[in-house]
Parts: structure tokens; sequence; C-alpha cells
């Protein structure tokens, strides 16, 4: 008697089973180390993509008002901070007496938390960005260095120049290596 086709057994044999596990627990091993590394690369780049996107907001918020806008670093949300860096977060604002800190007068434009991602933000002791009505940011540029201390070649860099532009960089203006600290 001839078993019809649609009720024979079909499967693997123990042979081809471990052949295909062992052959894809060399893939796991190999791919999930180089796909953690890409998350982060990619962590980086959402950090400087958010931070320039705010550094274009105040500029063209002081030009559209006319007035001084800043951007400080800032934990709470609230206040500028005087030692936290600029991965714990930042405020920007409308700075209509020239003081350079946030009053309760002056218009709170934007606020970024900080996340604990572990990429660190670093700017020297430069604590804030103040752009002018005319765009220019005088005596504010300065270098902001994005980075995993855990892979320090990752690091980028965003350049403000006294004009109040922005360029990416992935070495110091003056081509020396970016460094984590």
């Amino acid at each position: 008697m001839d078993i019809p086709t649609f009720l024979r057994q079909r499967g693997f044999t123990l042979l081809e089973l471990i052949s295909t596990m062992s052959i894809a627990a060399v893939l796991t091993t190999t791919a999930i180390p180089a796909f953690s590394g890409l998350v982060q690369r990619n962590r980086i780049t959402t950090e400087i993509n958010t931070f320039v996107a705010h550094l274009h907001y105040a500029r063209s918020e002081a030009i559209k008002r006319g007035a001084r806008v800043v951007i400080c670093r800032s934990a709470d949300g609230l206040s500028c901070a005087r030692t936290e860096g600029w991965h714990k977060g930042w405020i920007t604002f409308v700075d209509t007496n020239a003081n350079r800190e946030l009053d309760a007068s002056e218009s709170l434009l934007r606020v970024e938390a900080g996340e604990d991602n572990g990429i660190l933000i670093t700017s020297g002791q430069r604590r804030r960005v103040v752009y002018q009505a005319t765009g220019f940011s005088p005596g504010t540029n300065g270098t902001y260095t994005f980075c995993d201390p855990e892979h320090p070649e990752w690091a980028k860099a965003v350049i403000l120049s006294n004009s109040g532009r922005t360029r990416l960089s992935k070495t110091k203006p003056d081509g020396s290596a970016l460094n984590c600290g």
C-alpha cells in the first residue's frame, strides 16, 4: 500500500539540526557585538543631530525675535548648570536682560533632558552658547565633543564658529585627535 504524499512525515535529521544550530551560533556570536557597536554609533549621531537642531533653532529664534537667545547646559531644565556636562541636558531661552541666566520674566523656548546612554558631551569650560539678534555667536565659539568613553575612536565634534554656524568634524579645529575627557 502506497502512503499518500500529504501523510508522509517530514522533518530534519539530527545531523541537519546540529549543523544548522552550529552555523546559527557562529553567526550570532559574530553579529551581536558588531550590531551593538552600530547601535552606539547611531546614538552618538542622534545626540549630535539633536544638539545641532537646537543650535539652529536658537539661532533662528534670535534672528526672528531680534533678541539674544541662550542655550546653556542644565540638569533640571529650569536653570543653567555650572558643573554638570551637556549630556545632562540643556535649555534654550530668550535672554532679554543679557545676564546669560534664565530669569522668571524670560521665555523658556526649549528643554532637552539628558539621556543616560553612555555618551558624553564635553566642551571644555563652555557652559553656554549665546546668539545675538544678528545670528552671530561671538565669544562662544568652541568644540563640542560627543563620545562613548569605551570607544574614543568613535568620537565626533560639532564646531561652532563666531558666525553662529556649525560643522561636524572627526578632529579638533587644529587637526589633532578628539579626546573624551
